[in-house]
């Protein structure tokens, strides 16, 4: 059974879903799930590969729900269109789109808010400035839209909308993003969800002559927040122009010029199998950053592949069962249908089968498994913004524009942690020391994090003043990285900051931990120890009397936590 959860913490898991097991991971079943072959899977899709097609962008307007005069219901004193309407392969999404409100001007920007894995166009949307009063407190459609913006909000392609979450926000029309074979959960693939949005805010433009076509910005959290980064990578959006049939008049380019990821991964990969490896610079070589740079293979590896990169790590089992219990309850996985797209045919069940117990496990790299290949390329080339390099350092040639990005990002998330945007930060100031990137960072983001309401206040307030700064035209800055801290008692965070001009900066010494109890833990290590359950991210709900913070019970015989 599937609840809904009224707290206000990360996007990702607003949904909360029934996890079984013992120890500190999370189970799910499903039956007696077994891997094919991927020559077995390619063959049992050939007869379901779909070829691109071109559209012919059908106005967004005829979706809407509009009275006879153009007008669509309100909600909160603001106009907020609703309907399933076509993207470029011809799959329906369940969009919203907030006008702007009346007497802001007579040009527009659009801002395209993304929503967490597992939810809906709701999600960003409210009928307050306020919102949930914490993530989404100033940084939702009524706050944008009160301030001049269109705000665009749609299901992602593959999920269904159950209607709102909380009670501020507007109870539009639910509809559903699921319509197979092509609208199906493609993990935000550059090919599927990444087109979507260009598509829809092309559409967007082209019916609304006000929307200012080159004061464009993109953000979400989580899973929203992932997309944010891999669209940061494109600075002008030409797929819906280039799209259009050839006797139907061309979707407008648009121009990006801020995204704003919030709790995001620019390493799908690396994100959910941590593998501690050094990274890697130029020309392939490992870098001198390697905490902060970590990551499956270099930036301009297309492959991704074995022994060119690092292995694959250990996987975060509680959030990738807890992802696909999600998925499957609420949406529907990509299953084979290929879509003519560069990934061809794959299967996200055949992945998750292959990755988890009961087969075949650790280690994954072995050599010739075509279903580890698939996947590794599939989590980074073709879903992770690190590896877009071809976008970036096109933005950072001689008249090119560079997309101003400020992510935000949590200490204490168990999920993506502050890696995820300092590897991109070092990646982008490698390419132009002065790329209009900045960070911040606090105790947000999804568990562990508190996400107290004041860190919200101020972080949101951070992102406000750069969006303004930006939205007009993004240019080459010298930017920082700030730090709220992390206090697990008392209702409020102190307001003093840490500022530097990197990751490193923030730092004002360095940590030795000398392991003194040398060999290896057994596979029943750890089935004793209380900090399992305690601290895991999914399950774990223990704290002290007083606190907040998730905290360890102290050492256990035979246990992985010691003094």
């Amino acid at each position: 059974m599937h609840t809904r959860s009224t707290d206000a913490r990360s996007s990702c898991f607003r949904k909360t879903f029934p996890l079984g097991g013992s120890g500190n991971s999370a189970s799910v079943g499903y039956g007696d799930l077994r891997v094919r072959t991927l020559a077995a899977l390619l063959a049992a899709a050939a007869t379901l590969a779909l070829a691109p097609i071109a559209s012919a962008a059908t106005p967004i307007t005829d979706s809407f729900n509009q009275d006879a005069g153009g007008a669509c219901p309100t909600y909160g004193g603001q106009q907020i269109c609703s309907g399933e309407v076509p993207s470029f392969d011809g799959a329906t999404l369940d969009v919203d789109l907030t006008l702007p409100d009346q007497n802001t001007g007579s040009s527009h920007p659009l801002i395209v808010m993304l929503h967490g894995f597992g939810n809906n166009k709701h999600e960003w949307e409210s009928t307050t400035d306020a919102g949930d009063g914490a993530d989404k407190n100033q940084w939702n459609s009524h706050w944008f839209a009160k301030h001049g913006y269109y705000v665009l909000t749609y299901t992602a392609r593959g999920f269904r909308d159950d209607g709102p979450d909380r009670d501020d926000e507007p109870d539009t029309p639910s509809g559903t993003s699921m319509d197979p074979p092509r609208g199906t959960i493609h993990l935000k693939s550059r090919e599927f969800e990444i087109r979507d949005t260009q598509w829809l805010a092309a559409l967007v433009a082209a019916a609304y002559p006000d929307v200012a076509r080159d004061q464009i910005a993109v953000t979400g959290g989580s899973y929203g927040g992932g997309e944010s980064w891999l669209q940061a990578s494109q600075a002008d959006w030409t797929f819906p122009h280039d799209q259009t049939a050839a006797d139907a008049d061309p979707l407008p380019v648009l121009h990006l010029q801020v995204a704003i990821p919030k709790y995001p991964w620019t390493d799908l990969a690396y994100s959910l199998a941590p593998n501690g490896h050094p990274g890697f610079g130029r020309d392939n070589r490992p870098t001198d950053d390697p905490l902060y740079e970590s990551s499956q293979c270099a930036p301009d590896d297309d492959t991704c592949a074995v022994p060119g990169g690092n292995p694959l790590g250990v996987v975060k089992f509680s959030y990738v069962n807890g992802f696909f219990a999600l998925g499957t309850a609420g949406g529907l996985f990509e299953d084979l249908s290929g879509a003519g797209s560069d990934e061809g045919p794959y299967s996200t069940a055949a992945w998750y089968g292959r990755i988890v117990p009961p087969a075949p496990g650790e280690p994954y790299d072995a050599p010739g498994d075509p279903l580890i290949a698939q996947l590794r390329r599939g989590l980074t080339e073709l879903r992770g913004s690190y590896y877009q390099d071809e976008g970036w350092k096109a933005q950072a040639a001689d008249g090119g524009r560079e997309v101003a990005v400020f992510s935000i990002q949590g200490w204490t998330d168990d999920l993506f942690e502050a890696v995820e945007s300092f590897r991109q930060f070092k990646y982008l100031k490698r390419l132009d020391p002065n790329w209009p990137v900045a960070l911040a960072l606090g105790d947000i983001g999804h568990s562990r994090a508190q996400n107290l309401p004041d860190t919200w206040v101020r972080l949101n307030n951070q992102a406000w003043q750069f969006l303004q700064a930006n939205i007009g035209g993004a240019h080459t800055q010298q930017t920082n990285v700030t730090s709220q801290p992390t206090v697990c008692s008392g209702s409020n965070t102190p307001t003093q900051a840490l500022t530097a001009s990197t990751p490193e900066g923030l730092s004002s010494g360095t940590l030795s931990v000398a392991f003194n109890r040398p060999g290896s833990l057994t596979s029943a290590s750890g089935l004793t120890d209380p900090n399992g359950p305690a601290t895991d991210p999914i399950v774990g709900s223990t704290a002290e009397p007083g606190d907040r913070c998730r905290t360890d019970q102290g050492p256990a015989l035979g246990a992985y936590t010691v003094y």
